[in-house]
């Protein structure tokens, strides 16, 4: 699969309805669940709600939104569920979740755990674009990448109503799950662009949502790709400081800015360089320039323990030009994200490129190492049906429901700089920050007890949060044997 496609994708009268509607209460379930095994072989049980894909014509096309719901443990349950909601956009919740659900585990003791996939993704009529681009050369050019897009697109329409696929129209989708599982309040827990999925169903069916858990917030003024290059290079900033701080990192790697200038230099006419596939084990050619380096860089950064080797694989990089290593975490991290691209582009184009001119684009890696990732994201909407979107979208968010939010300190995507901001608007709310972790720290050390107690709670005053000192990131490879002993 083409490497610069998966960097491409790296979140009104129905507001006033149910912003008035009375508390729901438990109902009887309405459809019919059956066991199923889910990835990472965890036991659930799995159906569907069907729902239409446009919601202003109700006998029009269906859609059959998957749902997969883990009973709680206990035998006297607690009534209100946790819906986990995917990042993205475009990840599949019943896909992904399963893999880090073992370090959940105490949040299913006394409840639900429902995962739900957004419509587009996973088994919910899925919008991807992978038939499109899969035979692509990682470093194919412009007009490959950009003409396999236009021919997804193309096909996708051929069938679908790409307008009806953003968030709010998703988020009507989950009130039904939640209504015909029969469920009353229900807490949330988004991660990523789930934090802007959550944060809609908040403003939409207030009345519905018991709590909050925003891990990764992207608040109201982020717009996907536009502030990544300047986030970025925050977060690049946050991690020369820690090398040059800790004395193993500063004797192995001196100057890591020089290296990372150094590196940049020699890629600049771009270089060829053979990788073996850190999933396929093919061997693969592939031409390496700065834009690439960088967003390769980039990915990598979204994870502390990627972060831990990223000096090492950097200099070894420098010193014996192996970019291998650069290349197959980079891969690695981009394909893990197991995006639904089609849904991807028809929640972005709308709901973000919308916002973005072509000159902010261009300027928006000013002063940063890294490519100006909104470019490319203009290319790709072009042409892709966009949404009329409530007037209100955008406006800074206000709640009283309880709401926990979750930082990674040196995230490059989201970081504590948008939930400080979101706290601003929370009557009721509290934001944790973990000192130099990237992306989605949801299972971090003891962050899952912590967010555990918040739920049972519902509050976020007097949390039990000593244990939070304890959490240190991965110490740094100084050599590919390991940390300094």
């Amino acid at each position: 699969m083409n490497f610069r496609f998966i960097t491409i994708i790296a979140g009104i009268v129905i507001l006033f309805l149910v912003a008035c509607s009375p508390s729901p209460t438990e109902n009887e379930p309405t459809i019919t669940l059956s066991p199923c095994t889910l990835n990472a072989n965890i036991d659930a049980n799995c159906g569907t709600v069907t729902v239409p894909e446009n919601y202003d014509e109700p006998n029009g096309r269906q859609l059959d939104i998957a749902i997969a719901v883990l009973p709680a443990r206990s035998s006297i349950p607690e009534d209100d569920p946790i819906f986990l909601l995917a990042g993205g956009p475009g990840q599949a919740a019943i896909e992904i979740f399963p893999f880090v659900l073992a370090q959940l585990n105490n949040l299913n003791n006394a409840r639900d755990i429902v995962l739900v996939d957004q419509r587009g993704t996973g088994e919910s009529n899925p919008l991807d674009c992978l038939p499109f681009v899969e035979d692509l050369d990682l470093d194919a050019d412009d007009e490959q990448v950009f003409g396999a897009l236009a021919e997804c697109r193309e096909s996708l329409a051929a069938e679908n109503d790409l307008t009806q696929y953003i968030t709010d129209i998703a988020m009507r989708d989950l009130d039904s799950v939640r209504e015909q599982l029969g469920y009353g309040q229900i807490n949330l827990i988004g991660t990523s662009y789930g934090s802007r999925a959550a944060q809609r169903y908040m403003t939409l069916y207030p009345n519905q949502v018991r709590s909050a858990v925003l891990n990764g917030v992207t608040g109201s003024e982020l717009v996907l790709m536009l502030q990544a290059p300047q986030d970025g290079q925050r977060a690049l900033e946050l991690l020369l400081a820690r090398c040059e701080a800790d004395s193993g990192c500063a004797e192995a790697f001196p100057d890591l800015d020089e290296t990372i200038a150094t590196l940049i230099g020699q890629v600049a006419g771009g270089i060829e360089t053979e990788i073996v596939h850190p999933s396929t084990s093919e061997t693969l050619e592939v031409e390496i320039n700065e834009d690439l380096l960088m967003q390769l860089v980039f990915n990598i950064m979204y994870s502390a323990d990627l972060v831990s080797i990223l000096p090492l694989i950097l200099t070894e990089a420098a010193e014996s030009g192996d970019y291998s290593p650069i290349v197959g975490q980079g891969l690695l991290v981009g394909e893990s994200a197991g995006l639904y691209q089609g849904m991807f582009y028809s929640v972005a184009c709308t709901e973000d490129a919308t916002l973005i001119d072509e000159s902010a684009a261009e300027a928006s890696n000013d002063g940063t190492f890294f490519p100006e990732m909104s470019v490319n994201l203009l290319r790709a909407c072009e042409g892709w049906p966009t949404a009329d979107l409530d007037p209100a979208f955008r406006d800074p968010f206000r709640s009283d429901i309880p709401t926990l939010l979750l930082s990674g300190d040196a995230d490059p995507i989201t970081p504590p700089t948008y939930a400080e901001e979101l706290l601003t608007g929370l009557t009721n709310g509290r934001h944790i920050v973990i000192p130099q972790y990237g992306h989605d720290v949801l299972t971090v050390g003891c962050v899952p007890n912590v967010v555990g107690e918040f739920i049972n709670e519902a509050t976020a005053a007097d949390l039990e949060d000593d244990c939070l000192a304890e959490i240190v990131p991965p110490p740094f490879f100084v050599s590919l044997t390991g940390p300094t002993p």
